[in-house]
């Protein structure tokens, strides 16, 4: 055998091996099928953004496996009412730490009502005894700023400022009470971006932010509200933890959604700490969803927006969550 049909004949098998049809390994197939689905998801995502009349931004991560996508995710947004949020975790924050107890009744001053949404401004002093705990969940459910107000004289601006800057949260920034418009006309906004409120959701939810307890109470707290253009995308069943804000041409919506896992991520251990309602390798795998709007000319295109982003992220995830690598279904 000459040199040319020894070297042909030894080329053989690496050409049965790796030739067409055969030549790219399982995982890589794998991959391909993902990035496929990936990018159904961004084009959706491209046509919702581009049809809105007004300025989006959002982050999206899966807390298992930690793929993430975003869009205007540094911009700084006004996010009204989300920024109850930070007020909520430097509640329970203190409450941990035992400088101020949930229980106690909070003093309610008549003079210091304002309006603009919830229960007690409905409400004719003399007002009932509330306990922080219960105007926490006033804040949260009923997005009350009333509550709101309260709550923030008590834990003090300030300290959620400097608890927000101790987390890394540079941009995240509580500069006014509710319905204060002077502030706002002064150009004191609350404001964020996607990717901090991203992080601070993901933070919760891996308890890096309160104990098991305060984290499980926390969380319960934002799965009340049903009302939210959030959860409007999700199927019946389907629990999410989230708080959403609206102002004249601003509509904001961040939370955590917990999808039903078919089969536990192998791509990543839950890390320590996990509380075991938002464990990603639980019966549940959640995602982080941060989704901000503003210079709306519709504000109802604004919720349309977090709704059907919402849903294209959740739809998403889901299929990832319930499928076995070549995309079959797998029934939990």
């Amino acid at each position: 055998m000459g040199p040319a049909a020894l070297a042909a004949a030894l080329a053989l098998p690496l050409l049965l091996a790796f030739g067409p049809g055969l030549a790219v390994p399982a995982g890589a197939q794998d991959m391909a099928r993902r990035a496929a689905l990936r990018e159904r998801l961004q084009a959706t995502l491209l046509r919702l953004s581009t049809d809105l009349d007004g300025v989006p931004g959002y982050l999206m991560r899966d807390l298992a496996s930690g793929e993430s996508l975003e869009r205007n995710a540094d911009i700084v947004f006004p996010v009204a009412s989300v920024i109850k949020l930070p007020v909520l975790l430097e509640l329970y924050r203190q409450a941990e730490e035992g400088t101020l107890d949930l229980a106690r009744p909070v003093p309610i001053d008549p003079k210091a009502r304002v309006e603009g949404g919830g229960v007690l401004e409905k409400w004719s002093a003399p007002y009932p005894d509330l306990s922080a705990a219960q105007l926490a969940v006033l804040m949260m459910d009923f997005s009350d700023n009333y509550a709101t107000n309260l709550l923030i004289d008590l834990v003090g601006p300030d300290r959620v400022g400097r608890r927000l800057k101790g987390w890394g949260f540079k941009e995240t920034l509580l500069r006014r009470k509710m319905m204060d418009l002077d502030a706002a006309r002064a150009g004191r906004e609350n404001v964020s971006t996607p990717r901090e409120m991203a992080a601070l959701l993901e933070r919760l939810g891996r308890g890096q932010i309160l104990d098991a307890d305060g984290t499980g109470r926390v969380i319960a707290i934002m799965k009340r509200n049903e009302r939210t253009p959030l959860k409007r995308a999700l199927p019946a069943g389907i629990e999410a933890a989230d708080k959403e804000g609206e102002l004249d041409g601003v509509r904001c919506s961040v939370g955590i959604v917990f999808v039903p896992s078919g089969r536990a991520p192998a791509s990543k251990a839950p890390a320590a700490g996990h509380p075991a309602s938002v464990d990603p390798a639980a019966a549940t795998r959640p995602f982080v969803l941060a989704v901000m709007t503003t210079y709306l000319k519709d504000d109802s295109a604004g919720d349309a927006y977090i709704t059907a982003v919402t849903r294209a992220a959740f739809d998403y995830f889901s299929a990832l969550a319930s499928s076995s690598e070549y995309g079959r279904r797998i029934e939990p």
